[in-house]
């Protein structure tokens, strides 16, 4: 006799948020189903003694346009068990999740997961031959309008589950014919469960295709297998692959090296299973913040999946298989020091950037990488073992302009100066001046610049002395003063220096040029809190025969034309941007010089 019962839910607003808020797709409902099909199957196996784990599949059937079928031969639900797992929702997926009571290889139950059918069906079928009440088969049936009967039926079915939907969803907005299909079930079936551990077959006709393959995680037993798997799935000609084992059992995997650089900000595509289905190709969660240049398959079988079972919960266990991932990754560094260094100078040489990150977060791995880090010098790109090595004075700036202007003087006495400029290195530098025992690594100072530059032989001339006046009046109005020196290249005239409170003073004047009364009270703030030793200076090399026909110039009119120009000229050739009124004197004073022939 058929008996009418009420699920215990407001099936409706549920439906709603399944498919508007916790899942992603209406694909899900198949990643769903071959949870219930295995995890029945795992429960099979661990309680009856008399099942064979090689006898264990599932299978999905694809009537074409009409209706899918998923069996399973695992252990089967009676009727109690129906009750609790298909019409209380929810009762043990969620709640055992979030209270750590997941039994063993169980990935999901019944229940929510079920429900995900309604995203593509109105009314869902489930027959069940329950291995413990062999006898019986039983037919479960739910409906959209949150109503379901069960009845025992006549069936020669085995023990185990088999679960049809039908194509009959009177909500037509959104099409479900493309689930219908077996190209496209197939498809789904293999992005989900690919590595699932149990057999699983579509059937369609007479056709029968196994989807998933058996897959050991492990790059050191055959390293050309997992390549080609990285390719296939990850879609990358990867420069090199390591195994992935956590020594608490928390996860296994393969770790991909990229061959080109990458951002920081780019979130890559990985692969991440959770008892061996798919849950995320988002490893923004699990991967360590630094690791950006890797991309991953992992399977993880005791981390805590959300409630859409699509991204894990931020706990202890995940904080610890990040931390446990991030040291896998600094032993794989390690031992390509001891084994293979080119390969490690290479991976280094194209992730600079990704490695200077790793040094700069502090992760202990500053005596093994910073030997391999690339830095741009005046004698060219060195690595932190050239400039540990390099037996003299090593000078640094942060200021990249800084080190474009003042790389040209340091080539020409042979002497380091290193371009820190770039993101982390002044912390990594730091770190490198504190390893090394052959070379001081001193930050450049004004006083060091000074240093560089020779007093000049025109100093006490009278003719000199009057360039400078000139100079001084002229470069007033820019906040600059003019000095005198002597340095090589000989055919660079002048040399633009500013210290660090003059370049801010700079971007608040520039900043004022183009912003609006609301913020100028702001700007006039900050540059009054600017000291008085905000200091720019623009050298004149009297070695540069411009600057000696400038010195030997009685026409006061034109010696301010070319002072101007050779102003200009300098923040250029240093990449300083131009104020407004700096912008405007190149041309004018081009134009006056030809007025003046």
């Amino acid at each position: 006799m058929e008996k009418d019962y009420k699920f215990k839910v407001n099936l409706g607003g549920m439906i709603d948020i399944l498919s508007n808020h916790l899942y992603s797709s209406p694909d899900v409902f198949v990643r769903e189903l071959l949870q219930n099909g295995t995890d029945a199957i795992s429960a099979r196996i661990a309680q009856d003694k008399d099942y064979r784990e090689e006898d264990a599949k599932v299978e999905i059937e694809v009537e074409e346009g009409k209706q899918i079928i998923f069996r399973d031969n695992g252990t089967g639900l009676n009727e109690d068990e129906i009750h609790r797992f298909l019409s209380v929702i929810g009762q043990s997926s969620k709640y055992d999740i979030e209270n750590n009571m997941a039994n063993g290889d169980y990935i999901g139950r019944f229940g929510i997961g079920l429900l995900s059918c309604f995203m593509v069906t109105d009314h869902i079928c489930v027959r069940t031959r329950s291995y413990k009440c062999p006898d019986t088969v039983l037919e479960w049936k739910g409906m959209a309008d949150g109503t379901y009967t069960i009845e025992t039926i006549e069936s020669d079915m085995p023990v185990g589950t088999e679960i049809i939907i039908e194509n009959n969803k009177t909500d037509k907005d959104d099409s479900v014919d493309e689930y219908y299909n077996c190209d496209n079930i197939s498809n789904i079936i293999y992005y989900y469960g690919l590595f699932l551990k149990y057999p699983v077959y579509t059937v369609s006709g007479e056709e029968k295709t196994r989807l998933n393959l058996k897959f050991d995680f492990d790059a050191d037993k055959d390293k050309k297998l997992c390549m080609t798997l990285g390719k296939t799935f990850l879609g990358e000609d990867f420069l090199d692959c390591f195994t992935l084992r956590s020594p608490t059992g928390l996860f296994s995997g393969i770790a991909y090296v990229l061959p080109y650089p990458v951002s920081a900000n780019v979130h890559n595509m990985h692969r991440i299973y959770l008892k061996n289905m798919l849950l995320t190709e988002n490893g923004q969660k699990l991967l360590p913040e630094w690791a950006f240049f890797i991309r991953c398959i992992i399977n993880t079988n005791n981390l805590k999946p959300t409630s859409s079972r699509e991204d894990f919960y931020e706990d202890e266990a995940l904080d610890r298989a990040r931390n446990e991932l991030g040291d896998i990754i600094a032993d794989y560094f390690e031992d390509l020091d001891i084994h293979n260094k080119e390969l490690l100078y290479k991976i280094v040489s194209i992730h600079n950037l990704a490695v200077k990150s790793v040094i700069s977060s502090g992760d202990s791995m500053d005596d093994l990488l910073l030997p391999y880090i690339i830095f741009h010098t005046s004698l060219g790109d060195l690595t932190g073992k050239d400039i540990l090595d390099f037996g003299s004075t090593a000078f640094y700036t942060i200021d990249e302009n800084q080190f474009r202007q003042l790389a040209p003087l340091y080539v020409q006495r042979s002497q380091l100066l290193i371009n820190a400029g770039y993101v982390y290195e002044d912390a990594i530098i730091t770190k490198l001046s504190e390893m090394s025992r052959k070379t001081d690594i001193i930050k450049l100072t004004d006083s060091d610049i000074d240093f560089m530059l020779d007093d000049s032989e025109f100093d006490g001339d009278p003719a000199a002395d009057k360039l400078l006046r000139t100079a001084s009046k002229i470069l007033r109005k820019y906040d600059c003063k003019p000095a005198l020196k002597e340095f090589r290249p000989f055919e660079i005239p002048t040399l633009y220096t500013i210290n660090e409170k003059a370049y801010k003073a700079r971007q608040i004047k520039r900043s004022k040029q183009n912003a609006n009364n609301i913020f100028m009270g702001m700007l006039n703030s900050f540059e009054s809190e600017i000291s008085s030793n905000a200091v720019a200076c623009l050298y004149l090399n009297t070695n540069n025969l411009i600057i000696r026909k400038l010195i030997d110039m009685d026409d006061e009119e034109k010696l301010s034309c070319y002072i101007e120009i050779l102003y200009v000229q300098s923040l250029l050739s240093g990449h300083f941007p131009l104020l407004n009124n700096e912008m405007k004197i190149l041309n004018e004073n081009l134009y006056n010089l030809m007025s003046f022939t």
